[in-house]
C-alpha cells in the first residue's frame, strides 16, 4: 500500500514497545511514522535490531558493515551501508489503526500530526543556550545499555486526516481491553466527516502548538487539540489544493487553489472568507512554503502543477504583526472554543427537556386494567382542562362540579 504521508518524531523522545513513550538520552531522531492508504499509522526504527545485531542509541546510525565482509555485489547495491541491515527485515515496531467508530473497516491514511513538533526546536535551542550541544553523533555502549525511562506528560495522541475526509483524533499508545485484560490499539476518540474530498494538509500553527489547520476538498478547518474544530469555512467554488501558516503574523495563513490563485486569510481582518486572492499560475498550485529571510523580509515559495518554482515577496502588512496579535489570536481560538462548547451544553440541556415533557408512550406488555387507569386519567385530565377553560370565556362557574371518571 501507499505511503501517504512520513514524519519523523523529536529527538527528545522515541517510542517503545506497545506506543510507550521514553526518553531519547542520545539526542538522535531514530524513529518515524508513517500513514498509508491502507488505513494503518505505523512507527519505524532505523536501527539495527536485537536480531540483526547491538542495539543502541544510534548504533544503527554510527554502525558499518566489516571491510572483510563486503562482497562485490553489496559495493554495486543501492542501498547504503549504514542501512544495510534494515534490507529486506525492516518491520514496523508498532502499528496503530484508523478505525472506523460505527461498522468494521479503516480509514485510509493520508496525512498526520502529532503535537511534539515544536518540542524539536525548543529542545534544541536549550541546549545551544545552556551550552550543551546535542548528541548527534555519540553512539557510546555505556548508553545503550541504559534502561530506557518512561516520560511522564508526554502528548501521545495525534490527528490523522483521510482520504474520505475524516478528521480523527486518537492515541498512540495501546489501552488495556477491559474484557480480556490484554493490551490494544486505541480506538478513536473521535472521527468527524469535515471535508468533501482527501485532507491532504494537516497543519500546526508555530505560534500555538495545539491550534491545527486542516485543508481538503473545497474548505478548510482549524481544530484545538484534544476538541472538535472551531472554525470551519464556507465551500468554496474552487478546490483547496494547498496551505502554509505565516511565520511571523499568528492570524495569517495562505490557501493554494487549483485555479493557480492563492487566498490570504488574516483572521485579525475577518473569519468568514479570505482578506485577499492573488492570481500567480494558470495550474493548481501544489504547495507553499514560507521562509522568513530577516526581520524587515519574508518569502513565500510557490509550486505549481506545471513544475514551475514561484518565489513571491510578503508584503509588510502581511509580514509584520501587530503589537498584541499574538494574545489577541490566542484570545480568539479560546473564545471560539468556549462558544462552541456552550452550544454543545445548551442543546444537550433542550434535548433532556424535549425527552421529559415528551408523551410517555406505554409499554408494550402494559395490561388491561393499566390501559384503563391510563385513559381514565387522560380523559379525567381533559374534562378538567375544559371547565378552566370554559371559566374563562365565562360560560361556567368556578365552583360548578367536574364528572370525573372514577
Amino acid at each position: 500500500m501507499a505511503v501517504m504521508d512520513l514524519i519523523w518524531l523529536p529527538d527528545t523522545i522515541e517510542v517503545a514497545r506497545m506506543g510507550v513513550p521514553v526518553e531519547n538520552k542520545a539526542q538522535v531522531s531514530c524513529q518515524l511514522v508513517t500513514a498509508g492508504i491502507d488505513g494503518n499509522v505505523m512507527f519505524w526504527d532505523i536501527r539495527m535490531q536485537k536480531s540483526a545485531g547491538p542495539v543502541g542509541l544510534g548504533a544503527g546510525l554510527g554502525s558499518q558493515p566489516k571491510k572483510e565482509k563486503e562482497s562485490s555485489a553489496e559495493k554495486f547495491s543501492s542501498i547504503p551501508a549504514t542501512f544495510a541491515h534494515l534490507d529486506l527485515q525492516w518491520k514496523p515496531m508498532n502499528v496503530v489503526p484508523l478505525s472506523k467508530l460505527t461498522g468494521p473497516g479503516l480509514h485510509p491514511g493520508v496525512t498526520i500530526s502529532i503535537s511534539q513538533q515544536l518540542q524539536i526546536i525548543k529542545a534544541r535551542m536549550q541546549n545551544l543556550v545552556s551550552g550543551n550541544p546535542p548528541l548527534i553523533h555519540r553512539s557510546n555502549s555505556s548508553v545503550a545499555r541504559q534502561r530506557p525511562v518512561e516520560v511522564e506528560g508526554v502528548n501521545t495522541k495525534f490527528f490523522a486526516g483521510t482520504e474520505d475526509g475524516f478528521m480523527i483524533y486518537t492515541d498512540w499508545k495501546a489501552e488495556k481491553d477491559p474484557e480480556s485484560g490484554k493490551l490494544v490499539s486505541s480506538k478513536p476518540q473521535y472521527a468527524i466527516s469535515t471535508h468533501a474530498g482527501p485532507i491532504h494538509c494537516l497543519m500546526r500553527s508555530p505560534f500555538y502548538n495545539h491550534i491545527i489547520m486542516s485543508v481538503g476538498g473545497w474548505s478548510l478547518s482549524i481544530w484545538k487539540e484534544g476538541e472538535s474544530e472551531i472554525l470551519q469555512t464556507s465551500r468554496s467554488s474552487v478546490k483547496y489544493t494547498a496551505a502554509t501558516w505565516s511565520l511571523t503574523r499568528p492570524g495569517v495563513f495562505y490557501i493554494g487553489r487549483e485555479d493557480g490563485n492563492i487566498d490570504v486569510w488574516d483572521l485579525m481582518d475577518r473569519s468568514h472568507e479570505p482578506s485577499m486572492s492573488q492570481n500567480i499560475s494558470s495550474s493548481a498550485i501544489t504547495s507553499l512554503v514560507p521562509y522568513k529571510v530577516s526581520s524587515k523580509q519574508s518569502l513565500l515559495g510557490v509550486g505549481d502543477d506545471f513544475g514551475t518554482l514561484h518565489i513571491l515577496e510578503v508584503p509588510w502588512s502581511l509580514r509584520q504583526a501587530s503589537q498584541n496579535e499574538l494574545n489577541a489570536m490566542s484570545i480568539y481560538f479560546e473564545r471560539e472554543s468556549a462558544r462552541l462548547e456552550y452550544y454543545k451544553v445548551r442543546d444537550a440541556t433542550r434535548g433532556e427537556a424535549v425527552a421529559a415533557e415528551a408523551p410517555q408512550i406505554p409499554g408494550v406488555l402494559e395490561t388491561d386494567e393499566e390501559e384503563v387507569e391510563r385513559l381514565k386519567k387522560n380523559y379525567n385530565d381533559y374534562l378538567v382542562m375544559e371547565k378552566d377553560f370554559l371559566v374563562k370565556l365565562g360560560l361556567r362557574k368556578e365552583d360548578d362540579p367536574v364528572k370525573l371518571v372514577q
